[in-house]
């Protein structure tokens, strides 16, 4: 009888304490980032980890193959840049990047300015279509082009000497035309992300501004050049960065779709880099590659920032 009192009198006291948290005395801006902490430190291990190994990689010559470790400072990047076969690779990641973001760029901003102007009823049909291509994997894209453009089977040589009566080109025999193929391949699957960025921005200009102009007698191309360009200058400058950024690691489809070849015509740095890792087994090369990779993304992206007065 005595035991049922005191274990009902100890569950009375417990039960009239406040939570831990509540007799703690910490402000609720302290406490949120205590919560987060440990999501933030796992993140920023599983980010600055690597990144320093890589850097310390990239000061070695570090075959995969082996367990020897030697240190060699600068001379993997000294050999990066006196190879002539890097330098080609950076001739092929500028065309390719350049091209292929440039025209995605007009693309896209021509296609969201058509979405704009369509009625209610027919913009979300244009919508789903022009998505369509971005839903894709990049695996499954490649795939498909691959097949597409084949010389025996593929579809589009099929329409081009039935319609069209010519001669279909050599689309991965020929180093200019598989640079053009791959550019095309790219610009078919990632305008949509563009037009849909740049679609957003037009969203969000007032149509005052627009009734304002048309009161005023304004062209077109004025009211594109001064309203329109200068409210979405931000968005397009979001746009191409994330383009940039996802140029420069394009690999699936190319490789899919040429290999990087003929020869090393499509070779841009990521199939470099891929081949120099897992084909050369070169693991400090491969590091120092990747490090010059990320400086020039991170300069170029900083570049266009600063060009739009973002930061």
């Amino acid at each position: 009888m005595l035991g049922t009192k005191y274990v009902r009198s100890r569950l009375d006291r417990v039960g009239s304490r406040e939570p831990l948290l509540n007799r703690i005395d910490i402000s609720d801006r302290t406490l949120k980032w205590l919560f987060l902490l440990p999501s933030v430190a796992i993140l920023a291990f599983l980010a600055i980890y690597p990144f320093i190994q890589g850097i310390w990689m990239s000061f070695h010559e570090w075959p995969l193959a082996a367990d020897t470790r030697t240190w060699v400072g600068l001379a993997n990047y000294e050999a990066l840049v006196e190879s002539e076969r890097f330098l080609g690779s950076a001739r092929a990641t500028v065309v390719f990047t350049g091209v292929s973001v440039t025209l995605e760029l007009i693309l896209g901003v021509a296609l969201a300015l058509y979405l704009r102007s369509l009625t209610g009823n027919w913009r979300p049909i244009f919508r789903t279509i022009f998505i369509l291509p971005m839903v894709m994997t990049p695996i499954a894209t490649g795939l498909m082009w691959r097949l597409l453009l084949n010389g025996q089977i593929g579809v589009v040589n099929w329409m081009i000497i039935n319609f069209l009566g010519m001669t279909p080109p050599s689309w991965t025999s020929s180093p200019t035309v598989a640079m053009a193929t791959v550019i095309m391949i790219d610009i078919w699957q990632w305008t949509p992300l563009i037009v849909m960025i740049v679609y957003a921005g037009l969203l969000s200009i007032p149509e005052t501004m627009y009734e304002a102009a048309r009161v005023d007698g304004a062209p077109k191309l004025a009211v594109f050049r001064h309203i329109t360009l200068p409210q979405i200058k931000y968005m397009i400058g979001i746009a191409v960065v994330f383009r940039l950024m996802r140029s420069f690691r394009s690999f699936d489809i190319i490789w899919l779709v040429t290999n990087g070849g003929p020869g090393t015509a499509t070779e841009i740095l990521n199939i470099y880099l891929y081949r120099v890792a897992f084909v050369n087994l070169q693991g400090g090369e491969a590091a120092a590659l990747g490090i010059i990779l990320l400086v020039v993304t991170i300069a170029i992206t900083m570049g266009i920032i600063r060009g739009l007065g973002m930061q």
